[in-house]
This record gives structure tokens, C-alpha cells and sequence, in this order.
């Protein structure tokens, strides 16, 4: 009977030492795995920020534009009317 315990006790030592050498290896795979996830989510947090930057730069560029835009369409509009005044003073808009 004797046997029989100290046979079931070192069966036992042997299962926890085989679940703690597991253990520690599915530990190592985690961390492993962990950092690499962590690499992935620096890259993307860096490229998000250049995309941001980028995004920021162009919306500045089309408010420019815009305002660009319109104060040339201004320009136009009163070079059309002094043209326009010129050709009247001039008697040049008859048919």
C-alpha cells in the first residue's frame, strides 16, 4: 500500500513539474508574441501620426487655395469692370 502512495505522490511531482515546465514556455511564447504586438502598434502609431500630419498639411493647402481662389476671382471681376469702364469711355462697346 506504501508503494502504491509513494507511486501516486511521484506521479503527481512529476505532473506538476511537467505543467510548471509548460507554464513557464507558454510564458515565454506570450511575452514573445507581446512584444511583437507592441512593435506593430508603435509602427501604426507612428504612421498614423505622419497620415494626421499629412492630412492636416492638406486641408491647409485647400483652405489657402480657396482663399486664393477667390481673391483671384475678385481680381478678375474688377479688371473685367475697369476693362469694361475703359471701352465705355472710349465709345468702344458699340456694335
Amino acid at each position: 500500500m506504501v508503494i502504491v502512495l509513494i507511486a501516486v505522490i511521484l506521479l503527481l511531482l512529476a505532473a506538476i513539474v511537467y505543467l510548471n515546465i509548460e507554464f513557464y514556455k507558454e510564458k515565454k511564447n506570450f511575452s514573445t508574441k507581446l512584444c511583437l504586438l507592441q512593435e506593430v502598434i508603435i509602427e501604426m502609431s507612428k504612421k498614423e501620426l505622419r497620415q494626421r500630419g499629412q492630412i492636416q498639411l492638406s486641408e491647409q493647402l485647400e483652405q489657402s487655395l480657396k482663399l486664393n481662389n477667390a481673391a483671384l476671382s475678385n481680381d478678375i471681376f474688377k479688371l473685367n469692370y475697369e476693362l469694361f469702364e475703359i471701352l465705355s469711355q472710349n465709345n468702344l462697346l458699340k456694335k
